[in-house]
């Protein structure tokens, strides 16, 4: 996106409209999209970890003939192997500064791509926090039984998994959600006004 031209449309098209400055919502947009970048990465890097660790113990687990311990543990493998494509997909819908859009066109798929955003946050505990804890599950009582000690462990990672699930939702809310709304309420008044 071409903020100068961003600029001088908003002064042209609203000059009595109380929208917030170019400068502040491209500084916002651009660090919301800064940070879903990092947050991507260490998750990728996070993501081949998990794969290269969880592969070795499905190799183990094949040798001693554990086979819930090889499902489970290539359940998570293939999870960490998944994940960073899902971010990606997720990510691209973004698409920041694409030269020569339209600005009603820019902000309308910025607010989309931030929705997007929010809704895969919302739904963390389904694709992010489910498959993982069905492996880690299988692996605990395959190695342990249903000991105290193993159900104490999976109570801690319940517990966890929990609040992991409502800081995703809060941060859809507070960010992806808020930004959003900041986008649809520029929308609005640039159509309102013509523009």
């Amino acid at each position: 996106m071409d903020w100068d031209k961003l600029r001088s449309e908003w002064r042209e098209a609203t000059p009595e409209a109380s929208m917030m400055a170019a400068e502040e919502l491209r500084a916002r947009d651009r660090s919301l999209w800064k940070q879903v970048r990092r947050r991507d990465l260490v998750e990728t890097v996070a993501a081949v970890i998990v794969v290269a660790f969880f592969s070795l113990v499905v190799i183990g687990a094949l040798a001693e003939g554990e086979w819930l311990q090889v499902a489970s543990a290539l359940l998570i493998a293939s999870w960490g192997a998944w994940l960073p494509f899902k971010l990606r997909q997720a990510r691209r819908a973004a698409e920041p500064d694409r030269p020569g859009a339209p600005t009603l066109d820019y902000l309308r798929q910025q607010r989309h791509a931030s929705l997007l955003q929010a809704r895969m946050l919302e739904r963390v505990w389904l694709w992010y926090l489910t498959p993982p804890a069905i492996g880690i599950i299988g692996l605990r009582l395959a190695q342990d039984g249903p000991t105290a000690g193993s159900l104490a462990y999976l109570g801690v990672m319940l517990v966890l998994y929990v609040g992991l699930a409502w800081l995703n939702r809060w941060t859809a809310r507070t960010r992806f959600r808020a930004h959003a709304d900041v986008l649809q309420r520029q929308i609005d008044e640039l159509t309102a006004n013509g523009g």
